[in-house]
């Protein structure tokens, strides 16, 4: 071989050696870019329908027993750094909707309220007793009040693996009462954040009609005759209910609230709602939608609600009839003066109703909305 046929070799392997390690790069580098989210900033906050590919997936089943932990991980702080440290938004609620109910609105113009319930694949006897109760004065043609069971997915055993079967029941009650929306992410206490943002984001999209929207639980007494009264003379950037002003985070360990310092680092909660039940009005929803792109994820949903106001410069209303707790029953003063009842189970919820009906409704409409001082507390 010649020298110049031998540097003609020298230079086609290094030639080569070269354009692997280009390639090498070029495709570390695109690994990184989807890992860390670079892609994602281009991609608008939307509801991720079946058969749609998931652009956000922090909290998802994929990533679900990093969620799941509640005290391990969310009280912590892991999930807030694991969000400030990407190139995503502080906060997604992209899930794919498994069950839908595009049509719940779609024909109603006039819409007081949208209750949406938060709920689970395993309560199908609190939701009858709902529809059978105060339940029973929505999505009819007559009426102007929607109520819509918001339910997650799967949940995990205690060795961190998925329950992934499918529940047919649950299809088959949602074909047949039309008022269940179910998303795909891990069902649990420490997700319920995910589950409110979905459920207000869901209303925007698919109910936006509603002038306003109420968060409440299966284990509530709502009080559907007094609502629309209500609603008709609250403001607009409203939010209201069993409210209350700063409050101390709770630092004992053995805590169902318990909050590290790491998760939080504050001496105090911002004023906020009970999470057993509060009213938006559709405005304010649009504005907690865009607030909360930008700040992290916490795991206790009714504190993060708060952690939105706070940024927004919005106070929230401690209104009159709405309680935490449950108040002790008298059904003419449940139809009159209660508007919410917290821990009534579902027996109770159908006996409570059947006495209510008898009742006379004996309440000025113009007096049912009254706004009070926050609650305060330690």
């Amino acid at each position: 071989m010649t020298e110049i046929d031998n540097n003609r070799s020298k230079s086609s392997v290094g030639y080569y050696l070269l354009a692997f390690i280009t390639l090498v790069l070029m495709a570390s580098l695109s690994l990184y870019a989807i890992n860390s989210g670079l892609f994602n900033r281009f991609r608008g906050n939307k509801i991720v329908e079946r058969n749609i590919v998931k652009s956000y997936i922090v909290g998802n089943t994929e990533t679900g027993r990093i969620i799941e932990a509640d005290h391990k991980y969310a009280t912590n702080g892991m999930n807030q750094s694991m969000l400030k440290g990407s190139k995503l938004k502080c906060f997604g609620h992209e899930f794919e909707i498994l069950i839908n109910q595009h049509k719940l609105c779609e024909k109603s113009h006039d819409i007081d309220i949208l209750i949406l319930i938060s709920s689970s694949r395993k309560q199908f006897n609190e939701r009858q007793a709902i529809r059978k109760s105060w339940g029973s004065e929505c999505n009819r043609n007559d009426t102007t009040i929607k109520c819509l069971f918001v339910i997650g997915n799967h949940r995990l055993f205690s060795d961190g693996t998925r329950d992934s079967t499918r529940d047919s029941g649950l299809q088959q009650e949602s074909t047949l009462y039309k008022d269940i929306v179910q998303i795909d992410f891990i069902d649990s206490y420490g997700n319920l954040t995910f589950k409110t943002v979905f459920s207000i984001s869901w209303a925007v999209r698919y109910c936006s009609s509603a002038k306003y929207v109420m968060k409440t639980d299966t284990d509530m007494y709502v009080n559907t005759y007094q609502l629309p009264f209500l609603t008709k003379k609250a403001p607009t950037k409203f939010i209201g209910g069993y409210c209350w002003g700063p409050s101390t985070p709770h630092r004992d360990r053995n805590s169902k609230w318990y909050v590290s310092f790491k998760g939080y680092k504050e001496n105090k909660f911002p004023p906020m709602c009970s999470g057993t039940g509060y009213i938006i009005s559709m405005d304010l929803v649009l504005t907690i939608l865009q607030t909360s792109e930008y700040i992290p994820f916490f795991h206790l949903e009714d504190v993060y609600i708060a952690m939105c106001l706070k940024k927004m410069r919005v106070t929230p209303n401690y209104l009159h009839g709405f309680n935490n707790m449950k108040p002790g029953f008298n059904p003419c003063s449940y139809k009159n003066d209660i508007i919410t009842s917290h821990g009534v189970k579902p027996k109770e919820l159908e006996t409570y109703w059947n006495q209510i009906k008898s009742c006379n409704v004996s309440v000025i409409p113009e007096n049912v909305y009254k706004p009070r001082p926050l609650l305060r507390v330690h």
